[in-house]
């Protein structure tokens, strides 16, 4: 049996361009659900080390060289995650690779190279997600009618995802969207 991790409050994200200029996401098989560039948590590694330490576990790529820090406006978020943290500590690197993509069966559903327009497809499918389901969190709706319509948005949600959010913040602070 595998110990339960805790969050240590730090995450990397690593973005890889093919040589088309597509971004490469995957869509996480755990919460949070969506599309997003490898990432994880830090785990008390250092930012780099966490970086080449992730990129490889999600996609089966190798970093070449040494990553690019990018500096986003606002590095902490304040999201939760399963492993209990209220917000994250980021770094995210830009970074060169080499070999063959081969997603984590355990840490993805999919993994593909996206346009900047199918990226801001999918940030537009998350701004309307959150959108819905803030809308039934007014408390004037019942809760008999706000409640089985959340399970199903959340169904769908995990069917058929966006972008991560804290990836739609991201790449607004980087101007990639």
């Amino acid at each position: 049996m595998s110990e339960k991790k805790i969050c240590d409050n730090t995450s990397v994200g690593v973005i890889a361009l093919d040589d088309q200029g597509r971004i490469l996401l995957v869509e996480r098989r755990k919460f949070p659900f969506g599309w997003a560039p490898p990432f994880g948590h830090c785990d008390d590694h250092g930012y780099g080390s966490a970086a080449f330490r992730e990129f490889e576990e999600k996609t089966g790529l190798q970093i070449v060289g040494a990553p690019m820090p990018l500096i986003p406006k606002n590095p902490r978020k304040n999201l939760k995650c399963r492993r209990g943290g209220q917000y994250h500590d980021w770094q995210i690197f830009e970074v060169n690779w080499k070999g063959e993509l081969k997603p984590s069966r355990n840490e993805t559903k999919d993994a593909k190279w996206h346009t900047i327009e199918e990226i801001c497809e999918l940030a537009e499918k998350t701004r309307n997600y959150v959108g819905r389901m803030r809308a039934l969190s007014n408390p004037a709706i019942p809760a008999s009618v706000s409640g089985p319509t959340m399970e199903t948005l959340e169904r769908e949600w995990q069917t058929n995802p966006g972008l991560e959010l804290v990836w739609c913040q991201f790449f607004r602070e980087l101007c990639i969207i």
